[in-house]
């Protein structure tokens, strides 16, 4: 169909039919990766450069996808990475079979208007009821994290005893703060070892270096800014009294560098550049001089050596009260062929940074999203509890969903029953992946777990075996599980919305 203008127009049948094929793809992509079982993706550019994950978010992310409603659920997958740190491939699949059940029941003559009522009663009950099941975690109960960061480091085993030992040193207040990210901890470094460092990492080398560089009991000054004289126009450098103050200005940064060096100071960290007179200077006095770092990494530092940050002007100030604002290190190492600083032991607030490393860049940075999920995934239990994993807290729902099923008059039950569809098929896809037959294991969790009244029966995916999978630690963030589902609503609604396409003209 066209309008007036001769633009092209799909009527309402053949947008949703469009925008669920392209749905349907997005889902193809990371379904098979879903599970213990799961089996990786490689994705190649134009280029040749590969990718070889099972993280969803990396899949989705690295399509190459054109097709608007795929673009939808691509961005719905980042904001569930943003906000919860891990389930894209779970809400990716939920969406998808609320989607495909929508429509199922819209060929029946169902009101889209109701499906959706209907998905967002059974959405937030679901909500709830997961909530509901979750278990806190407190000092008593602490080693479950253990088994969380277990799921979301996909079993690598060396990965997930450095995510749980780093989480230990950082205190429990801390971990369950909503400031704090402690995957930002996580440094991935090519060819070093795997370790927990209890300081700071800092990827800069030293200006003049030398081969290598070790200082005990370090005094250290932070320059947030640059470390040169204060500069003056073209136009009046052309002057006479223009040229009189650059005179002035290289004085007074002299005195700068000369007060710098009397207070002893063995290393300093800036944010921009620093002059040539002054790195020669500081260099000639045994100082390690590092400029170009990262706010952020001066602002960590600070923390953790108890210095504050000064601007260049503050160096006017008189050497006792400069002193004021030095920070101390108990050591700091400089590694020329990793070209990166260790700063450890600081008089400051604990620090931990995680480093995991590879041979290669594409194991690497596989190796730093596995280790970022876990330490997400462990940090987002820490703060709402947990619940069974495997796709057994949403088979779990579907059996509470269809008592409120029979409460609901009308038509927008069957909006429930696209919910139920979408809580089955994480649990569906990763029996599949494991090899067995989806049907039948899934009716025997169910009757299993009407038997004996338990939301944590599900599939062993190693034996086939029904067993009450949080004694067999599989156990997942409550957050991730509630923050895709809700995700995946919103997705699903976004699309059952969308009445027609429309060619728009050119931006």
């Amino acid at each position: 169909m066209k309008n007036a203008d001769g633009e092209n127009i799909k009527d309402r049948s053949t947008a949703l039919d469009n925008n669920v094929q392209a749905i349907r793809a997005v889902v193809s992509a990371v379904e098979g990766t879903i599970g213990p079982k799961g089996l990786d993706c490689m994705i190649v550019d134009d280029q040749g450069h590969f990718i070889v994950t099972n993280d969803g978010v990396t899949i989705l992310m690295e399509m190459d996808v054109t097709h608007p409603a795929a673009l939808m659920m691509v961005n719905a997958a980042y904001a569930q990475q943003c906000q919860a740190g891990d389930g894209t491939t779970t809400m990716t699949i939920m969406a998808g079979a609320m989607i495909e059940s929508a429509v199922y029941h819209m060929q029946r003559g169902v009101s889209v208007h109701k499906l959706i009522e209907g998905i967002k009663i059974g959405t937030s009950e679901a909500i709830q009821y997961i909530k509901g099941t979750a278990v806190p975690i407190d000092k008593e109960n602490q080693k479950l994290l253990q088994s969380v960061a277990a799921i979301a480091g996909r079993g690598n085993r060396e990965i997930v005893d450095l995510i749980y030992q780093g989480a230990l040193m950082i205190p429990f207040d801390k971990m369950k703060s909503k400031d704090y990210r402690f995957s930002d901890h996580i440094i991935a470094i090519e060819g070093t070892e795997n370790q927990i460092l209890q300081g700071l990492v800092i990827d800069r080398k030293p200006l003049s270096y030398q081969a290598s560089y070790h200082q005990e009991q370090a005094k250290i000054l932070i320059i947030d800014d640059c470390l040169q004289p204060e500069t003056l126009s073209e136009e009046l450098l052309n002057t006479e009294s223009g040229f009189n103050q650059y005179i002035e200005n290289r004085k007074h940064f002299e005195k700068w560098i000369e007060k710098i060096i009397d207070m002893k100071v063995n290393a300093i960290f800036i944010d921009r550049r620093v002059d040539e007179y002054g790195e020669q200077a500081l260099v000639d006095a045994g100082i390690m001089v590092i400029h170009g770092v990262l706010n952020d990494q001066l602002l960590e530092l600070a923390d953790f050596t108890r210095a504050r940050p000064i601007k260049k002007n503050a160096l006017n100030k008189n050497i006792e009260e400069l002193e004021r604002y030095c920070g101390y290190a108990g050591k700091i190492d400089y590694d020329p062929v990793l070209e990166h600083i260790k700063i450890t032991e600081g008089l400051g607030e604990p620090m931990v940074k995680i480093i995991i490393s590879a041979s290669t860049g594409p194991i690497l940075r596989e190796k730093e999203r596995v280790a970022k999920d876990a330490a997400s995934a462990l940090q987002a239990a820490s703060k709402y509890g947990v619940v069974t994993g495997g796709g057994a807290i949403e088979l779990a729902s579907t059996m509470h969903l269809e008592e409120l099923k029979n409460q609901v008059l009308g038509t927008s039950k069957y909006g429930i029953d696209c919910v139920i569809e979408g809580l089955k098929k994480p649990i569906h896809h990763m029996v599949e992946n494991a090899g067995y037959n989806p049907l039948e294991k899934l009716e025997a969790v169910m009757q299993a777990s009407r038997d004996s009244k338990n939301p944590y029966i599900g599939i062993d995916c190693e034996s086939g075996e029904v067993k009450d999978l949080f004694m067999q630690g599989i156990i997942d963030p409550a957050w991730v599980k509630t923050t895709a589902l809700n995700t995946a609503y919103e997705i699903a609604e976004a699309i059952l919305k969308i009445n027609l396409i429309i060619k728009g003209k050119n931006m």
